[in-house]
């Protein structure tokens, strides 16, 4: 009778402990991590005679451990048919100048997109003509946003070169010769060549109201 009793009670103890085991909680559910997100605002801007870009980038919160988040910026050109230009290792915030630009130690301009310097003289027409009048530009921390430029405009002191290009031959609007850099004496005969040529007009003006008369 012990030994019936005895087979029961561990009976009823493995049918307890399984019906535990069928029972157990179910393993937590935890939402998926959030999605950083990234705002960049930038524009062109002259630096005296430099064309230079800014962008001020805000990351949105994430579940990422800010210790062990990378905030560096890589800023990239995109050239539509070509080598793209790419700025790595930037701040969240700053300015650079704009491809194909250059300044010398002390800030002032030595190139410009869009421009170059034949026989001394500045002539439309680089490498860097994709860059102009807009380009897009992606900005890349983890997330990434594509934001389109707009260069400076071509009245602007940084647009170009600050010497314009001569004018071509044939754009005189009048038949006068040029007085500037004449020496006195060519000076003189280009002046009495002037007179000479308004008093036959005074003369030919004369005649015909005598003859209208």
């Amino acid at each position: 009778m012990k030994r019936v009793l005895a087979a029961a009670a561990a009976t009823g103890a493995a049918l307890v402990l399984g019906a535990g085991a069928a029972w157990a909680a179910p393993a937590p559910v935890y939402p998926p991590p959030t999605e950083p997100t990234l705002e960049v605002d930038a524009q062109s801007l002259c630096v005296g005679d430099v064309p230079y870009f800014s962008w001020e980038a805000t990351l949105g919160e994430s579940d990422e451990d800010p210790a062990s988040a990378d905030d560096s910026l890589t800023i990239t050109f995109l050239n539509p048919s070509g080598s793209d230009y790419v700025l790595k290792n930037q701040p969240l915030s700053g300015q650079a100048i704009w491809p194909g630009g250059a300044a010398d130690s002390s800030g002032k301009g030595t190139d410009w997109p869009g421009w170059r310097l034949e026989g001394g003289t500045w002539v439309q027409g680089d490498e860097w003509d994709w860059t102009l009048p807009d380009v897009d530009v992606r900005f890349e921390v983890n997330p990434s946003v594509v934001v389109n430029i707009d260069y400076p405009l071509p009245s602007a002191v940084c647009a170009g070169p600050p010497n314009p290009p001569p004018a071509p031959p044939g754009d005189d609007d009048d038949d006068l010769p040029d007085l500037l850099g004449l020496t006195g004496a060519q000076l003189g005969g280009a002046l009495a060549g002037i007179a000479a040529f308004l008093a036959a007009g005074t003369v030919l003006v004369a005649i015909r109201r005598r003859t209208q008369h």
